[in-house]
């Protein structure tokens, strides 16, 4: 409601009874717009991260879901590919183990409260080989 009172530049007034039965009165106004404006705004902070596991899930608009584990309630992250071709050209299949190094976005309000995240495909990650053990 306040982005489409600054759209037009109005000001709302609303009068109401409360419990009580006494008439209440408010009004958002520039000021109250403009905080509510400062409150919604985000900043992004992004980390590159490896996501492991097998995937559960392809979409040809370049998105797969890969599963970290085999629990029923493993975590699971959908990863979303910029150019749905470079997922094509990899030939995936489900149940396929992967290891994607992804950038992790997370838009965060002035309060730091997370109102997105996204995972963005950069690249393939290493694998990791276990160490020789020696007897």
């Amino acid at each position: 409601m306040s982005r489409a009172l600054s759209r037009y530049a109005l000001d709302l007034g609303v009068t109401w009874y409360d419990a009580d039965g006494h008439m209440r009165r408010a009004r958002l106004t520039e000021r109250g717009r403009s905080y509510v404006r400062r409150l919604r705004e985000t900043k992004d902070r992004d980390q590159v991260i490896i996501i492991s596991g097998r995937i559960t899930e392809l979409r040809e608009s370049g998105l797969v879901k890969v599963k970290t584990g085999t629990a029923k309630n493993a975590p699971a992250y959908d990863v979303r590919f910029e150019e749905p071709e470079e997922l094509l050209r990899m030939r995936p299949g489900l149940g396929d183990n992967v290891h994607f190094r992804v950038r992790f976005r997370q838009q965060l309000d002035s309060m730091g409260i997370a109102r997105s995240t996204e995972y963005t495909y950069l690249g393939p990650a290493a694998e990791q080989t276990s160490l020789p053990l020696e007897p």
